[in-house]
């Protein structure tokens, strides 16, 4: 689904991911977990091309998307979920998701709005509210309902859970977990080990702007030596 190879990009003439090589099968749950300031975000925004590469090769589907624009490669199948979330808060809840269909051009209508209110019912009790008069678990519910109704191949998020309340974090995992049991392609970025592990299939981490293993959920939790390396504070 996705192979990203020697990726490098960084801000303005700063470098801060040193040649990362990632690959997403179909249907597979990915999650890239590191410490803070690894380049995690950055290769994310590189591939949806809100950063611009400075070398390497990113490719969706066979097609190389390095060099699009980030409309190209919205429609060409990657939903894109945010750290900063990014609602309208101008726009109701409706008005977010309806901007986000009508700009989709997307061939399978699996996702519709009605679709997003009937997997997210906070939303449908919310739908005439604005952006800015939701709470932030239901910005995070309509930040991933926005990128579902652009009905993508490839789902992207970047942490998810942060500032979260516990209870919240509990439903963004049951709907992530029954988006994977549907057979949606994901890659995550998280913070939160537990969460990310018990629903990636696979797991990279980075380190030092570079991606420094690879491997399942189960192996990773079975390393006790790798995880202090790599993600012990």
């Amino acid at each position: 689904m996705l192979e990203v190879r020697e990726l490098l990009a960084g801000y303005g003439e700063t470098q801060v991911i040193h040649g990362v090589d990632l690959a997403v099968r179909e249907g597979q749950f990915h999650a890239i977990l590191g410490r803070n300031g690894v380049g995690k975000t950055t290769t994310l925004k590189t591939i949806v091309g809100l950063l611009p590469a400075f070398g390497g090769e990113v490719v969706l589907q066979g097609n190389s998307i390095a060099r699009r624009q980030p409309y190209d490669i919205a429609r060409l199948g990657i939903g894109y979920v945010p750290e900063t979330r990014d609602i309208f808060g101008s726009l109701s809840v409706t008005e977010n998701l309806q901007l986000a269909a009508r700009l989709a051009a997307r061939r399978d209508r699996k996702w519709t709005i009605e679709r997003v209110f009937e997997f997210f019912p906070n939303l449908a009790n919310r739908r005439e509210n604005g952006g800015n008069q939701l709470s932030g678990g239901e910005q995070q519910m309509l930040a991933i309902g926005r990128a579902l109704v652009m009905n993508p191949t490839l789902l992207i998020l970047d942490e998810p859970t942060e500032g979260l309340a516990p209870i919240v974090v509990r439903q963004i995992f049951d709907k992530l977990t029954e988006l994977k049991r549907e057979g949606m392609t994901m890659l995550l970025v998280e913070q939160n080990f537990h969460f990310a592990t018990r629903l990636a299939d696979t797991v990279s981490i980075f380190g030092r702007g570079q991606c420094v293993w690879t491997g399942t959920s189960e192996a990773l939790r079975a390393d006790a030596e790798l995880h202090e390396k790599w993600l012990g504070v």
